[in-house]
């Protein structure tokens, strides 16, 4: 068999061969251009084949020519097939390989987008073009695909934050991958974005919405803080309460001798005046101790039927020295005044606040500080947009023409600790303290802000149609006696002052620095004492061990305990120990003299 027979075999069997693939590759995936060449392939191969059949069969010589041709032409044939089923296969692994790609984009947990960068004249980067986005990218961002793709961030979002676009410029021009994380405050939410450039003048963004794992760790920084905070106020609590027994009896000796000079100076000395207001002054120190005392939780508030314009007007007077001479400040308190119900401390407590804040806002520029006080009537609707009963009501306003407030912080104002100044001027606590104190008091406070223009807080109280109750004047009409009494007291200036208030009462007074001296005397000849005075804090025996004592002596015994604080003792816990009246230092002539006149007379009980 010589080669043109195998020759022929082969081009038979292609024929056959050609015919089978166009069979199977019909209902198969081969292209268009493999199932049309290898259709060709099968036409010429048949008619080769028929030719050779001719030709074997002796029939005809003539198709020579042609047969030739054919034979020529199916080894190119096979060629074309060849490189266009090569072709096929790189188009399906491409394919594939894009729906992979696809599949794995659209069904990523991360938000997936593809970006044009867009940049002017200088290759400076102003904006980016949306070109694929992901289903997690929608769901993260309340955005949908077929509503950005084709459009430019800042026609999608116009107020997205000039970074983002830097950022992401640098990534499509240079190449470089970044990962990092930032706040999009358009759409009020924190991610992780991790950014890389496919090729150059794009880039695609993976992003993680880590708002959550974000706002968890701000409460839980928060509540570290308030932790400390915490600590800290439990720390000033301590302090506080150590320094107000101190000075508080300072204060006592203070205003006690200032009584007794104002008694020993005729009405027509000009130092008469003097006097009064040192007494006056010592009076407000110990509303300050009490303000230290109540800021540090450790006093009771007592409400009562007050007037408010006398209490703004006192503040005010108080402030004056305080706040910045560049700082105007203007009044406007009506003559006549409204009754609430308060407590005139914490109403201090609030103003002081309020207009502290107000000229801390004003400390670099100057400017005008504001305070008036006006009545009026809410109806049921009013009265419900500030959360109220429909009523009458004070309106007290501060307001100032500092830098303002800035929106993003408004809300959070009177969120205890929250404060937007440097760690040595604030605690966060001030306007905390004030919101709880109106909630308390049942009224409610609304604030107005404008950057750059100033700030104007509005208090609402409830007027009541009760009258306060009056306080009690000095006068020469005090009560006086001539019993005698036993006054006790480590403090030999507050031994000396109480013995000499008592003396000009009347008393026969009888006076030690000594509780354990004082509990020998008194075990000495306890019928010689009508009454007894004592401090409650002294070395050795403390007041309610003394009195105590001196009951196991003599039950039926009159004791006054005094002091300058403490926690362990108040009016209600010393009647629980057996003592007869309670006083708190400092005090004043007619509260001592009413108190003992109440004890003695068996009117305290």
């Amino acid at each position: 068999m010589n080669l043109i027979v195998i020759f022929d075999l082969i081009t038979f069997c292609t024929s056959l061969a050609a015919l089978i693939i166009l069979l199977i590759g019909w209902k198969r995936a081969l292209s268009r251009d493999v199932k049309l060449l290898t259709a060709g392939l099968f036409v010429f191969t048949s008619l080769y084949s028929f030719c050779l059949v001719l030709e074997w069969s002796g029939i005809t010589q003539v198709l020579d020519p042609f047969e030739d041709l054919i034979g020529a032409i199916i080894p190119m044939w096979w060629a074309f097939i060849f490189y266009s089923f090569l072709q096929q296969l790189a188009s399906n692994d491409l394919r594939e390989s894009e729906e992979r790609y696809r599949t794995l984009i659209s069904e990523m947990l991360n938000g997936f987008a593809l970006h044009e960068i867009m940049v002017d004249n200088n290759d400076k980067p102003y904006d980016y073009r949306f070109l694929e986005v992901n289903l997690a990218f929608e769901e993260m961002t309340g955005l949908q695909g077929v509503d950005i793709v084709g459009k430019t961030i800042l026609e999608v979002l116009p107020k997205t934050e000039t970074y983002w676009i830097e950022t992401y410029g640098e990534v499509a021009l240079s190449g470089k991958f970044i990962r990092f994380e930032n706040y999009s405050q358009e759409l009020d939410k924190y991610f992780e974005v991790l950014a890389y450039s496919p090729q150059k003048g794009q880039f695609a963004a993976v992003f993680t919405d880590i708002t959550d794992r974000k706002l968890a760790e701000e409460e839980r920084e928060r509540l570290e803080e308030q932790l400390r905070q915490s600590h800290k106020m439990e720390a000033i609590g301590t302090l506080a309460g150590g320094i107000a027994h101190d000075f508080n009896n300072m204060l006592g000796i203070i205003l006690g001798n200032t009584e007794l000079a104002i008694d020993d100076v005729p009405e027509w000395n000009p130092a008469r005046l003097n006097l009064e207001e040192i007494k006056i002054a010592s009076l407000r120190a110990k509303d300050v101790v009490r303000q230290l005392l109540s800021f540090a939780r450790k006093t009771v508030k007592e409400r009562k039927p007050v007037k408010i314009n006398p209490i703004v007007t006192d503040v005010l007077k108080l402030l004056r020295s305080s706040i910045p001479t560049s700082i105007e400040i203007r009044s406007n308190i009506p003559e006549e005044s409204q009754i609430i119900f308060a407590d005139p401390t914490q109403i201090n407590q609030v103003m002081i606040n309020l207009c502290t804040n107000a000229a801390q806002a004003m400390e670099e520029d100057g400017g005008i500080l504001e305070i008036s006080l006006d009545s009026m009537t809410l109806d049921e609707s009013t009265a419900q947009s500030y959360d109220l009963s429909p009523g009458r009501y004070v309106k007290l306003t501060v307001n100032d023409t500092g830098h303002g407030i800035d929106p993003k912080f408004k809300d959070r104002i009177f969120d205890p600790y929250f404060t937007t100044r440097e760690f040595a001027k604030g605690s966060g606590m001030g306007l905390a303290m004030v919101h709880g104190i109106v909630m308390n008091h049942d009224g409610a406070i609304t604030v107005e802000s404008e950057v750059g223009k100033g700030t104007t807080f509005n208090i609402f109280f409830p007027i009541v149609s009760r009258e306060p109750v009056p306080e009690i004047t000095i006068d020469e009409d005090l009560p006086t006696g001539k019993e005698r009494m036993l006054f006790v007291d480590d403090e030999e200036s507050i031994v000396k002052m109480g013995r000499q208030r008592l003396e000009r009462l009347g008393y026969k007074v009888e006076s030690i620095t000594s509780s354990l001296d004082a509990l020998d005397l008194f075990r000495s000849k306890p019928d010689q004492f009508d009454l007894v005075i004592t401090d409650l804090t002294m070395p050795k025996m403390t007041g309610d061990k003394l009195v105590k004592e001196i009951l196991n002596i003599r039950p039926e015994m009159p004791i006054i305990i005094c002091t300058g604080f403490s926690e362990k003792m108040d009016g209600e816990k010393a009647r629980e120990i057996g003592a007869s009246g309670y006083l708190e230092k400092p005090h004043e002539k007619s509260d001592l003299a009413r108190m003992v006149r109440q004890v003695l007379d068996g009117k305290n009980e």
